[in-house]
């Protein structure tokens, strides 16, 4: 693939990257000794010298490499190596790339061999595709025929290209930390395409080579510049979507506090009334926060769980006629201030996973997991706060309640996820007390506090 790792400060898993390497070069070596005994290593001034012409544009295109948001830089060195694949065989394509991959690796050591191993099974792997369809490198078959040499040089790239981003991912995961689908996502996909193009440009010049001999250096120029070009409008392009996504995050986030001050002011109201509604509304913002970090969702759902949580009634303002449609009126509340998202969960969060809740009689899969998070939240706070017309009952009666409702009136994993909140809780957290229960809640933000804070 076209993409490469910028030379950084040490990685924090660097064992890890070692033994990742060592992998890598195991399989580089074993497919180099492979070929070397069925097709033998070539020992000729022109190979070296083709060898020694590829190291040095590798090189060249290096410099203008084109860095794109969420950390890969795309130069054109696809193009460039999957060439030398196909061309020299493994073992020569792997010695050309030792120059460029010392030169990613920079003064960096661990990366500097990273890098190394990496290019050189790359290559290898391409060269073993193109041998296996073509049946040797070009340089020891001169003349053949361009339609097969093309299609084979064409599989061989895209073999280059899954080795890769196979290599890519591995090392963000190891080294970095990262999640294998994240690391996909942020930094290898952006450079697909002009990696998927590199193999493209390698099978074009492998066919204006077997047709116009020396001649097709054009082609392969022409090729990597194109490259170059799309790697440069991607990366305007991502850019643009970023500052897009970070203008919308901005005025959501303005809705979602303009959210919180519009609802803390109608939940007043009606805590005035009645003096519970505002403090059930503070309790069950928190305890859907909680129950959505427990469960592994993100930072941003459960805060705006955090603000459903604290909204999840206010279709009971004004209420007059009957009370079990307050989900659909507040949803529609919701809406019209520009909080869609929150309006379905507040709109489902009375549904039952056995199908018995309202208003629309939803079944388990149905349910949006944050309406049946809603659900949980709200259940336990109004057990253990002190309802209008009641007394509020102890952890124990409300730990039971949920217990016995799991699978029929709550979700099951989500109880489980709330339970192992609140069996590590202190007492005034279990009994919506204490300075995060407080009326009105602090503004939306991002901030995720543990249940113990």
């Amino acid at each position: 693939m076209d993409f490469v790792r910028s030379p950084g400060p040490d990685l924090p898993n660097g064992a890890r990257v070692g033994s990742y390497a060592g992998a890598l070069a195991a399989f580089a070596l074993a497919s180099c000794a492979s070929w070397a005994y069925w097709y033998g290593v070539p020992l000729s001034a022109e190979v070296a010298a083709l060898a020694g012409l590829f190291a040095a544009l590798m090189c060249v295109v290096r410099p203008f490499a084109v860095r794109l948001p969420g950390g890969a830089a795309v130069d054109g060195s696809g193009a460039l190596r999957a060439l030398a694949a196909v061309t020299l065989g493994p073992v020569w394509a792997a010695l050309a790339c030792v120059p460029y991959a010392l030169l990613l690796g920079g003064r960096n050591r661990l990366i500097a061999c990273y890098e190394t191993v990496r290019t050189a099974a790359g290559v290898s792997l391409a060269a073993t595709v193109f041998s296996a369809a073509y049946g040797q490198p070009l340089a020891g078959a001169p003349g053949g025929e361009p339609a097969p040499a093309a299609y084979a040089a064409l599989a061989a790239g895209l073999a280059l290209v899954a080795a890769d981003a196979a290599a890519g991912v591995g090392l963000l995961g190891l080294g970095c930390g990262r999640e294998a689908g994240r690391a996909w996502r942020e930094v290898v996909l952006p450079a697909l395409p002009p990696a998927l193009a590199g193999a493209l440009v390698c099978s074009l010049t492998v066919t204006a080579l077997l047709i116009y001999g020396p001649a097709a250096a054009p082609v392969l120029a022409l090729g990597v510049f194109a490259v170059h070009l799309l790697a440069r409008r991607i990366r305007g392009r991502r850019e643009e979507e970023l500052r897009l996504r970070e203008r919308a995050g901005r005025l959501e986030e303005a809705a979602l506090s303009a959210g919180m001050v519009f609802g803390a002011a109608i939940l007043g109201e009606l805590g005035r009334r009645d003096g519970y509604a505002h403090r059930h509304a503070a309790a069950t913002a928190v305890y859907a926060a909680d129950i959505a970090r427990e469960m592994g969702l993100d930072g941003r759902r459960a805060e705006r769980l955090r603000v459903a949580g604290f909204l999840h009634d206010i279709g009971r303002f004004g209420l007059s006629g009957d009370p079990s449609s307050h989900p659909e009126r507040g949803a529609r509340m919701l809406e019209e201030a520009g909080l869609g998202e929150l309006a379905g969960w507040v709109r489902y969060h009375h549904e039952r996973p056995d199908g018995r809740g309202r208003p629309r009689g939803l079944r388990g899969p149905w349910i949006p997991v944050e309406a049946k998070i809603l659900a949980a939240a709200q259940a336990y706070a109004g057990m253990v706060l002190a309802p209008p017309r009641g007394a509020g009952v102890g952890y124990e009666a409300a730990r039971r309640e949920l217990c016995d409702g799991a699978g029929t009136r709550f979700d099951g994993e989500v109880v489980r996820a709330f339970l192992r909140v609140l069996d590590t809780a202190p007492e005034d957290y279990r009994a919506a007390a204490g300075p995060r229960f407080t009326y009105p809640p602090e503004p939306a933000s991002g901030a995720a506090q543990s249940p113990g804070a």
